[in-house]
């Protein structure tokens, strides 16, 4: 009976067969039947390498060299990578006759010349690096493969020219560019020349970048060395397979290097995905639909028009106090950022960390597809009053968002931000983390980012950390939602000594979704179902992509120039200020006023001394 991993790959398995078929080079099929016709305890990978499992009869194992027990994968060539993840028959090889074999005639125990002559025998490969154009799910793309199986996918002058090259014609064909990993660095024996197709092809990925085209790397075990520290790190968006060995050293110097032994997960895929180095670990039977997805909403050209109607109708805004929708905002269950986007979109593609080293779960980024257009998502995720950290934004934090607005700007999807956060983490170890820049980076960032920007304050948006994010064209607020320079019961505390005054400070801050509309912070307000948006999540996202949509409509008409230059004139102008000479009149009176008030303040104050010297029913006026 075959196992639910297997079951879940039959799709796949079925197709994988043409796939192969279509591989001009079958060098390592038809090493698999030399295997298979060989004596049974001569026979290769029977086992798994991990657990032992028999791999006989494993439908997983022989399509993509995947154990079905444990799915540990194992090498794959660079033809099998490209059976495994493009278009039946639609491969196309380019720059195979670009080699350079021996460019500094190195000689040691054994000819530099005759070993790479016996890596081309036996591979198939007349180089480490195997490139192309080809399809995926249709979708035109440049295609690289680093071959370890080659010299232990070492980059040399001829791998460095044949990516450079592919990078070049993924720019004059306007095509994105997929890049498979599986190389331990610099080829030594290529010397200084072998080193500096690091900045060959880092020129020619910055040139792919400035032409707003997506470049995804996938790292699979090992990526190692000088590849990893140059052109590996530059992409758009790294995957990484399970269990790969990823980093800049090899585990060997790790070890030698670091007196306690290494944790279990040291230098893997998983270990870079939780500091936020790379987006995501993709098994091996779904990283195509997974490139295909990605493509598809980088390479989107679909948007959004708005269409000539009736305006929109009236929205009553809550009867609530101020206090008692600071109480709403902040509900244990009312719907996260993370909700909001799963069920607005139809397709979403979280991206995670900073490339710092950190990857802060308070804020969520990734791109996903909002009534068939490709739109960036920035949200900050409240964990309410069950979470650790409450909602509260590290530095890493705002690098992640920063680094996403980048990308909107690049590949100019819009970009859509969901405001809910208790502030910015007050801690010794954020500030010495960066958290002054990383905060005005990422609100800069947003100032100038020239694609449409909408933002939304869905739950609590709270002092710096939620203007830093909330800058934007169009600016909406859910009914029950707040805006606040600082939490009320902190500022009762500062005021007036006591927390007990909250709610009459929270009136006072005016930091209701129809204060902030009275005040011209926001455009908008967005109605919420029944007495909340925590009693029906399905609705209040309903109603909240109705509203994005529609403001997302009305920004892209304009031209980008011309959005960025109204962004600067809508902060420019906020809160109102006077001339000259009417400031001048006015701090004349705002002066004559106090001292009015003042006096009155005396007068009252000897009435009420009088009364006491001569009794409560005893009135002089003085």
């Amino acid at each position: 009976m075959a196992s639910r991993a297997e079951c879940s790959l039959e799709p796949q398995l079925k197709t994988l067969p043409d796939r192969l078929s279509s591989v001009k080079n079958l060098r390592t099929l038809l090493r698999r039947h030399e295997e298979a016709d060989a004596p049974e305890e001569e026979r290769g990978h029977e086992q798994c390498l991990s657990c032992g499992a028999d791999l006989e009869g494993s439908r997983s194992y022989e399509r993509f060299r995947v154990c079905h027990a444990c799915g540990f994968h194992f090498h794959l060539s660079a033809e099998e990578r490209l059976a495994t993840l493009l278009d039946i028959g639609s491969f196309h090889e380019d720059d195979r006759g670009v080699t350079a074999i021996d460019p500094l005639s190195f000689h040691g125990r054994q000819s530099y010349r005759s070993r790479v002559i016996q890596a081309q025998r036996r591979t198939g490969l007349t180089e480490a690096v195997l490139t192309g154009t080809g399809t995926i799910h249709g979708r035109d793309v440049v295609i690289g493969v680093i071959d370890f199986s080659f010299l232990g996918g070492s980059i040399g002058v001829a791998a460095g020219e044949r990516l450079a090259r592919a990078f070049e014609k993924a720019t004059s064909r306007r095509a994105p560019i997929v890049l498979i990993c599986s190389t331990s660095g610099t080829r030594m024996q290529e010397g200084l020349l072998a080193l500096m197709q690091a900045p060959r092809i880092a020129a020619a990925v910055r040139r792919h970048g400035r032409a707003s085209l997506p470049y995804i790397a996938v790292l699979t075990d090992p990526t190692t060395g000088s590849a990893y520290t140059s052109f590996v790190n530059l992409a758009d968006v790294i995957l990484a397979e399970p269990n790969a060995l990823v980093g800049y050293a090899a585990l060997r110097s790790l070890q030698e290097a670091t007196v306690a032994d290494l944790p279990g997960d040291a230098h893997t895929s998983e270990a870079h995905l939780k500091h936020g180095l790379i987006d995501a670990v993709v098994a091996r039977h779904q990283l195509r639909d997974s490139l295909a997805q990605l493509l598809d909403l980088l390479a989107n050209s679909y948007r959004l028009t708005a269409q000539k109607g009736p305006h929109e109708s009236h929205v009553a805004h809550s009867d609530r106090s101020a206090w008692q929708q600071v109480q709403l905002s902040r509900h244990e269950m009312r719907p996260t950022t993370a909700e909001f986007i799963a069920r607005m979109t139809t397709s979403f593609v979280e991206l995670h960390g900073d490339r710092s080293g950190v990857d802060d779960p308070a804020v969520i980024v990734g791109v996903g597809s909002l009534g068939g257009e490709a739109v960036m998502f920035v949200g900050q995720v409240r964990e309410h009053e069950t979470g650790a950290k409450g909602g509260w934004i590290t530095a890493a934090g705002f690098r992640k968002a920063t680094r996403a607005m980048v990308l909107a700007g690049k590949f100019k999807l819009p970009l859509v931000t969901l405001v809910d956060t208790a502030g910015a983490l007050p801690s010794l170890e954020n500030e010495e983390a960066g958290l002054g820049h990383a905060a005005a980076q990422c609100m800069a960032t947003m100032l100038e980012v020239p694609v449409p920007t909408v933002a939304v304050i869905t739950g609590e948006g709270n002092s710096e950390a939620a203007v830093a994010m909330a800058v934007a064209d169009r600016v909406l607020m859910l009914d029950n939602a707040v805006y606040e320079v600082v939490r009320p019961e902190d500022a009762a505390a500062i005021l007036s000594g006591g927390a007990d005054q909250a709610g009459e400070i929270a009136e006072r801050l005016r930091l209701t979704s129809h204060d902030c509309l009275r005040l011209g912070i926001i455009d908008h307000t967005v109605p919420e179902p029944g007495d909340g948006a925590h009693t029906d999540h399905a609705e209040a996202a309903m109603l909240l992509r109705r509203s994005i949509l529609r403001e997302l409509a009305r920004t892209q008409r304009e031209k980008s120039k011309r959005r960025v230059e109204r962004r600067y004139a809508r902060y420019r102008q906020i809160g109102s200020t006077r001339s000259w000479v009417r400031g001048r009149l006015e701090r004349r009176l705002a002066h004559l006023q106090d001292r009015i008030g003042a006096m009155a303040d005396r007068l009252r104050g000897k009435t009420l001394r009088r009364r006491f010297d001569f009794g409560e029913d005893t009135d002089i006026a003085v």
